[in-house]
Formats: structure tokens, sequence, C-alpha cells
């Protein structure tokens, strides 16, 4: 089932990505095709899901409160790549993990005897969160948000110091953020949790000593595919028993 629901994320995905692109594009008929064509199939693969697992819906709030930054962020700056919709992208994403026991625990997938679906939105059960899960959504979060302004602040923005500064900020408070929570004891294996941020804080340093011109974009993404495997894997050593 976790398996179905990140299909449905991934298209979830492409869908927003071509709807901006209409709208950047002027609402041209060739790109409401495409966003048209990836709604469908979206909506196709996400109703069988929501009829398996209907205690889905209690995040659909979240989700379309996220579509909606994303979707005006894109009409107002009139580009995809605006920040607040590419946040509003990774929030989605790194929510993932924490919707899985709406869908695979039974208790939390399948509403009582009754209830009608516009109630689900609103229920939530104890077996819905999963405490294991919300940590790792909220550590990839920390990692994605950081990845975010470290790559724009080595391609699309580079040369700004704003960005610069706030990458460098960024992964030095999540730093000290992964050390107090691995001390408090929230990490099944503390030394994964502290790997990952370790490597990422490295990746930043390094590229901010070395980069006096504007790297190849090659290069950086495939700095960032090898830091969003070593965190992925490392998060879920951390966190996961």
């Amino acid at each position: 089932m976790s398996g179905l629901v990140t299909l449905d994320w991934a298209l979830c995905y492409g869908m927003q990505y071509a709807i901006n692109r209409w709208i950047v594009a002027g609402a041209r008929r060739r790109y409401a095709r495409e966003a048209f064509i990836c709604t469908a199939v979206t909506v196709v693969f996400g109703i069988p899901t929501l009829i398996i697992a209907p205690g889905l819906l209690r995040w659909a709030p979240w989700f379309a409160a996220l579509l909606a930054v994303t979707v005006f962020s894109t009409m107002i700056r009139h580009d995809t790549h605006g920040i607040w919709s590419q946040v509003a992208g990774v929030i989605a994403s790194c929510t993932i993990p924490a919707t899985f026991p709406s869908a695979a625990n039974p208790s939390a997938a399948i509403p009582p005897d009754g209830m009608y679906w516009w109630e689900m939105l609103a229920w939530w059960p104890n077996s819905a969160v999963n405490r294991t899960l919300l940590i790792v959504a909220i550590m990839m979060l920390w990692y994605e948000i950081g990845s975010l302004l470290f790559v724009r602040s080595m391609i699309r923005k580079f040369g700004n110091n704003r960005y610069r500064l706030a990458a460098i900020a960024w992964h030095a408070a999540m730093m000290v953020i992964v050390i107090t929570a691995a001390y408090a004891g929230m990490f099944v294996r503390p030394w994964a949790a502290i790997v990952a941020a370790t490597a990422l804080v490295a990746r930043v340093g390094a590229w901010d000593t070395i980069s006096q011109t504007r790297p190849a974009i090659s290069r950086v993404v495939m700095t960032e595919c090898l830091a969003v495997v070593i965190t992925t894997v490392c998060t879920i050593i951390a966190c996961l028993a």
C-alpha cells in the first residue's frame, strides 16, 4: 500500500508541474493538453487508492494548501522555479512517509461504520500517526530545504550572498539540531543521523571553499544525487528499528 501512495505522490508531483508549466506558458493549448493528461492519470490512480484507504482523506487539506501555494506562487512570479513554489513541493514530498499509517494501518485507513467522507478529514485516531515515520519526514524535510537553498546558491542564484549565507546557516543549524536530538535519544541509531548531517554540511563547506566560478550543473546534480542517497539511507538506519 505504501508503494501505491508513493506512486500517487509521483503522479501528483507531475500534475502540479504540468499545471505550473501551463500557467507560465500563458494557458497555451499545448500545455493545457499536458496538464489535462497528467491530471486525468492522477485521478485514475488516486481514486482507487482512496477507495482502499479512505483514511488518507485526512491529509487532503494539507496537500491542497501546499498545491495552492505552489500554483499561486507560479501565477504571481510567472516562474515554475520560484522559491515558495519549490518549498511547497519539498514539504509535500517529505510529508509522504507520515501518511503511510493512514494507508497501511487498518485502524487508521478504514473509518468506523456510518462515518461520512467529509468527517474523515477530521478523523485522527492514534494509529494515524507513527512517531518514527514522523521523525523521518521531519529529518528529510530539514535536509531537502537545505538542499534547495544550496542548489539555488550554486546555480540559479550563484553569486547571491543571501542564498549562500542562508544555505550555510541552515546546514549549521541542522547539525546542531541533529546532534541535540541524538543526545536526547530520539534516534534508534544516533550515529547514522549524525553521519547524514555531517555529509551534508561537509558538502556545503567544500563547495563554498572551491567554487570561485559557477560550477557545472552536472557536477552539482551528481553531488545532490549522492547526498540524497546518503541521507535517505542514514535516516532509515537512524530511525527504524
